[in-house]
């Protein structure tokens, strides 16, 4: 009884959640950046709308950043192996300083170049971050409660970011008007960034790279990433560029969407919490399916709501189910391809993601300057398909 006792207590103590140093800098280094993404996050639409920007000229520039992301990616990936996640990540956020300062400045040839940045970024912070992360963790049984921790952690700081927006939009009488708010947020962003540069310096990085990168991937990892490339062709039309059509279509400012965002991240910590009970009663694929399924009419009732209230409710909630459905989407993933295939099917996944979203952020904004609710319509068409596609390809293989 007594040996007992002893291996349960040493259990509990290895469970336990104990933040080495690195993990403690690469938290603050999450704070920092997910406060300056929600500040942005809510800013940026009613910035492009005040700087004249059309919806064809949004889609555009987001279609560059999604380009410009998936150019990026093997030559990140490979970057990694060779020179280390640590300086990848370093040189995500040295791209991110000059992509907010030129977006400052509002000129449309530097909004381009600045968005080409972004997407860059986007590239090598999501190749370096987690396996960064991941290796920096002393203890195996610990990886789950310290990714749990951070996403919560990046979740509050978002919301907070998102929030800043109402007392910025305060002082728009003193800063000199609105457009001179969005600005200052951009450039608080933009500090916050620099921030992230020494801390993340000072990281230790336990993992030796091996100079061996490798292309190969699986038939199944080609059909999980074509799945997943139409699923992002229907994000990129209806909801990359959501932000701009609920300023547009209600005239509302950062504030608003603001607000729509940290009630949307709250609700989608409070759905994810339930996928696990749902894929157990259901099944993996089938528990996706239905999540996929139940988001799609949301995004029709979105588009008929008579009001921005109305509107951001039913768009939040289908933000929820869907997103819900992410962990189990990846899950399921990780288990049809081999070991050795993770990073390549996670690499294919962001690629697939930027290039197919591209194509349907640009086709989005040009159904949107058409009329303004077709790119909703089109989006919830495009998921409807997939998820029909989603079940028939892998109901076999699961």
């Amino acid at each position: 009884m007594q040996s007992r006792s002893v291996n349960a207590n040493s259990t509990i103590r290895r469970r336990s959640l104990g933040l080495n140093r690195n993990l403690k800098l690469l938290l603050v280094v999450g704070v920092a950046s997910a406060l300056a993404n929600g500040i942005l996050a809510p800013v940026i639409a009613p910035y492009f709308l005040q700087l004249g920007l059309s919806g064809s000229e949004v889609g555009s520039l987001n279609s560059v950043m999604g380009v410009a992301a998936a150019v990026s990616l093997v030559p990140a990936a490979y970057l990694a192996d060779l020179k280390g996640r640590k300086m990848l990540a370093l040189l995500a956020f040295v791209a991110s300083l000059p992509a907010v300062l030129l977006a400052v400045l509002g000129s449309k040839p530097l909004l381009y170049i600045a968005f080409a940045l972004i997407g860059f970024a986007n590239a090598a912070a999501g190749i370096a971050i987690n396996p960064l992360l991941a290796d920096s963790v002393k203890e195996k049984d610990q990886m789950d409660s310290v990714f749990s921790v951070f996403q919560i952690v990046n979740l509050a700081s978002s919301s907070l970011g998102m929030l800043l927006s109402w007392p910025l939009l305060a002082f728009s009488g003193v800063l000199g008007g609105v457009l001179a708010v969005y600005k200052t947020a951009l450039l608080i962003s933009a500090a916050l960034f620099a921030v992230c540069l020494p801390v993340l310096a000072a990281v230790h990085e336990p993992r030796r790279s091996n100079g061996k990168f490798e292309l190969k991937v699986s038939k199944i990892a080609l059909k999980l990433a074509g799945l997943h490339a139409l699923l992002a062709f229907g994000a990129g039309m209806g909801v990359w560029i959501i932000g701009y059509w609920f300023a547009r279509k209600y005239g509302v400012s950062a504030g608003e969407l603001g607000l729509r965002g940290v009630a949307e991240n709250l609700l989608i910590v409070a759905a994810t919490a339930s996928t696990p009970f749902l894929s157990s009663k259901l099944g993996t694929l089938t528990a996706v399916v239905a999540l996929q399924l139940a988001s799609a009419p949301l995004m029709v009732a979105t588009a008929l709501s008579p009001s921005f209230l109305i509107a951001a409710t039913l768009f939040t909630l289908r933000s929820a189910l869907a997103n819900a459905s992410n962990p189990l989407v990846s899950s399921l993933q990780m288990r049809l391809v081999r070991d050795e295939e993770r990073a390549r099917m996670s690499m294919l996944n962001v690629l697939a993601w930027q290039v197919a979203g591209a194509v349907g952020s640009a086709l989005g904004g040009i159904l949107l300057d058409a009329w303004v609710d077709l790119p909703l319509y089109a989006a919830a068409a495009v998921y409807l398909v997939q998820a029909l596609f989603f079940y028939l390809a892998l109901r076999g293989v699961e």
